[in-house]
């Protein structure tokens, strides 16, 4: 799939003067909440999503900037550009949050230092002496400092726009406030209540903890129950399989 003109059209001459184009951002994106800078989405996905939306409330601006300047950013990409983003120009009809309650940073926990909210549109480029077969020339990065439950409701919900891939993993020792995987939580209530409907793909490990070929279940079954792809990865004795929406034709 080639890449769109708009994310093309971005220069550093131009990201901090023409409108951020939050539409084409978040359409046929890939969603990743309680992301930190893990390159996986990308690795898997990049070439079929041009556009990843990470979301960390654990993660600061600088570390974040530090990471994908240095060595533990996406493997072959560098910063092309980057743009910081106000609240308005993320949620120009406001927000209402589904449920009181949700917390819009991290205050406590491992963390000593409470963290400020931010968001910030970086451009990632492949380096110059890598070849196509790598990835893309480019792709759009999205990060909000921010919660993933009130930013999946705050970007998708409010602007009535579905993200392509949802990539949900375990957040075992993330120190979460609740849990992603849970059919019945806040996070799955919140991806069902958007008006544009669920996302087409759902990325996560398996449900019974181990590969058992296509046969195995996605942790929201009941809405994602057709493997895709039986198995596009793992890690850490996790292995990470690909379902597509129940509706999805």
């Amino acid at each position: 799939m080639a890449p769109p003109e708009w994310l093309m059209n971005v220069s550093k001459n131009t990201i901090n003067i023409d409108p951020f184009p939050l539409r084409e951002v978040l359409q046929d994106s890939l969603y990743y909440p309680g992301a930190g800078s893990d390159g996986k989405p990308v690795k898997w996905f990049a070439g079929n999503v041009y556009s990843f939306v990470y979301t960390d409330y654990g993660v600061s601006r600088d570390e974040l900037l530090n990471d994908l300047n240095g060595e533990s950013g996406f493997n072959g990409y560098h910063v092309l550009t980057q743009r910081d983003l106000t609240m308005n120009e993320l949620i120009p009809n406001g927000w209402q949050p589904m449920y009181s309650g949700v917390p819009t940073r991290r205050a406590s926990g491992w963390r000593t230092k409470e963290i400020e909210p931010f968001g910030i549109w970086v451009i990632m480029g492949r380096s110059e002496n890598l070849p196509p077969e790598h990835g893309p020339e480019r792709f759009s990065l999205l990060y909000l400092g921010s919660e993933g439950v009130a930013a999946y409701q705050a970007l998708y919900n409010s602007n009535q726009i579905k993200p392509k891939i949802f990539f949900l993993i375990h957040h075992y020792f993330g120190g979460n406030w609740t849990r992603f995987e849970d059919p019945t939580d806040i996070l799955a209530e919140s991806v069902r209540a958007n008006r544009a409907g669920m996302p087409d793909y759902l990325v996560g490990r398996y449900s019974n903890k181990i590969r058992r070929s296509i046969h195995g279940d996605s942790f929201w079954s009941n809405d994602y129950s057709a493997p895709t792809l039986d198995y596009i990865g793992g890690g850490c004795g996790l292995n990470y399989g690909l379902w597509k929406h129940n509706t999805k034709k």
